[in-house]
């Protein structure tokens, strides 16, 4: 008797009873299986699912895959599932794949899962300036189309330091800020900005609080530039 093409047990196994087996065998099939139609298969069937769990083995395929037809079944897939994992992936293939349709699914599979999700982590640094660095990361940050959530695929830990002196009859302000991102991934980030200003005379109460606010405000604007840019190139 001949041998029954794997990527057909696939589509005939018997899903109602044990639909993880079908799940299992097909994530394995993409991994292993020595024919690039039973591992193209195995991705239709994986995006058919819409399993989460099945997308790390199809970013896999889509990073690593010998075969077009594979890492396209395998875009495809991860548009279907919506995973936002997905996203360094994707955006990878987007840019670099050596294939054009791959490339063009990959740019249309980042378009639908939407905006980067971000989180901003309680700042750290001047604890005066905490509270402010926080609600102008989050403005400037939406101000750039950039989603703020309790919960977001990117993690933003803002550390902000303020200094106040005194020098030559003037009153100078100085802001440093830098943000530590850290993608869906575990990878690390780190963008810096820094702002000053200086005003004639001596500066106190609520003169000094507005003047620092718009030296802070600046420099986490510039933070915001540079994430936004470093975003649009993942």
């Amino acid at each position: 008797m001949g041998r029954v093409p794997a990527f057909v047990l696939l589509l005939t196994m018997a899903t109602p009873a044990r639909p993880d087996s079908q799940v299992d065998a097909a994530i394995h099939a993409l991994r292993r299986d020595s024919s690039l139609k039973v591992r193209a298969q195995a991705a239709i069937v994986l995006g058919q699912r819409g399993v989460p769990e099945a997308v790390p083995a199809l970013r896999e395929a889509v990073a690593g895959d010998g075969a077009a037809a594979v890492r396209l079944a395998a875009v495809a897939a991860l548009a279907k599932i919506g995973g936002r994992a997905a996203r360094p992936t994707l955006k990878a293939a987007s840019e670099a794949d050596p294939d054009g349709a791959v490339r063009r699914a990959a740019a249309r599979a980042l378009d639908g899962l939407g905006p980067v999700t971000l989180t901003i982590e309680e700042p750290a640094g001047t604890p005066s300036a905490r509270g402010a660095v926080r609600d102008s990361l989050a403005r400037h940050l939406r101000d750039r189309g950039l989603s703020v959530v309790e919960k977001g695929e990117v993690r933003l830990k803002p550390t902000v330091t303020v200094v106040v002196v005194e020098e030559g009859g003037k009153t100078v302000i100085a802001v440093k800020a830098s943000l530590v991102v850290i993608d869906c991934d575990g990878h690390l980030d780190m963008v810096q900005s820094a702002a000053k200003t200086s005003v004639t005379g001596a500066v106190a109460g609520a003169k000094l609080t507005a003047y620092s606010a718009k030296v802070l405000d600046a420099a986490v604007r510039g933070l915001c530039e540079d994430l936004a840019a470093r975003l649009g190139r993942r």
